[in-house]
């Protein structure tokens, strides 16, 4: 498991290295889209990155280790939930579900999830609770985490977090393009988690400690 989680870490540094040359150049292409407006602006006025003392600048905030062991954590759910006798039967009875896309996203959870926090700034807390928010979803609705849906059901619980913990919130159009989703979508997954949850987002803080610490383990 030590040896599972080192090599994990070292390639995730490695890869992000890379992968901040092409987020930049992914947004700038959608900012390219955009009318009558030179660069991206949300309704709080953040600006996209675009030089690299910027990119290192945001990249501080970013905790490598946590996203090393989340990535792990539900990658592991993941080869569990295809070991399932009923696996192929879920899988059917939830693909009309808002978060099952028909194919696999290209996009590795890691990167996914080093995308969201290295412009969102999301805190640790923040993404803990949004794992158990996940987690309490699919116990309330039987759907169980595949690839087809380990996205958008993590930025939707992620968002619904961001938006129930953190001081600084933007707009749905923003999370909308750093999720790659458009903004119609986003707003359904986002009325349809909520939903499911039943509006429980308050979580108990022993519960949140206990379940700290089997990620770690």
């Amino acid at each position: 498991m030590i040896f599972i989680f080192y090599f994990f870490k070292v390639k995730l540094i490695y890869k992000n290295k890379i992968y901040k040359i092409k987020l930049i150049k992914y947004i700038m292409s959608l900012e390219s889209e955009e009318t009558n407006t030179s660069s991206f602006n949300d309704d709080n006025n953040i600006k996209i990155i675009k030089n690299k003392e910027d990119l290192i600048n945001n990249d501080l905030h970013i905790n490598h280790e946590l996203n090393c062991l989340i990535s792990i954590y539900l990658l592991n759910i993941i080869s569990n939930n295809k070991l399932r006798s009923d696996y192929k039967d879920l899988l059917k009875k939830q693909k009309k579900n808002i978060f099952n896309v028909k194919n696999v996203p290209k996009l590795s959870i890691g990167d996914f999830l080093y995308r969201i926090t290295f412009y969102t700034k999301v805190s640790y807390e923040t993404l803990i609770s949004s794992l158990i928010l996940m987690e309490k979803y699919c116990n309330k609705n039987q759907i169980i985490i595949t690839i087809y849906n380990i996205h958008r059901l993590l930025f939707s619980s992620i968002l619904i977090n961001i938006k129930f913990m953190e001081d600084k919130v933007f707009s749905n159009h923003f999370y909308s393009i750093i999720c790659g989703v458009n903004l119609k979508d986003l707003n359904k997954m986002e009325y349809e988690f909520i939903c499911g949850i039943q509006f429980e987002i308050y979580i108990e803080k022993e519960y949140f400690y206990e379940f700290q610490k089997s990620i770690k383990q």
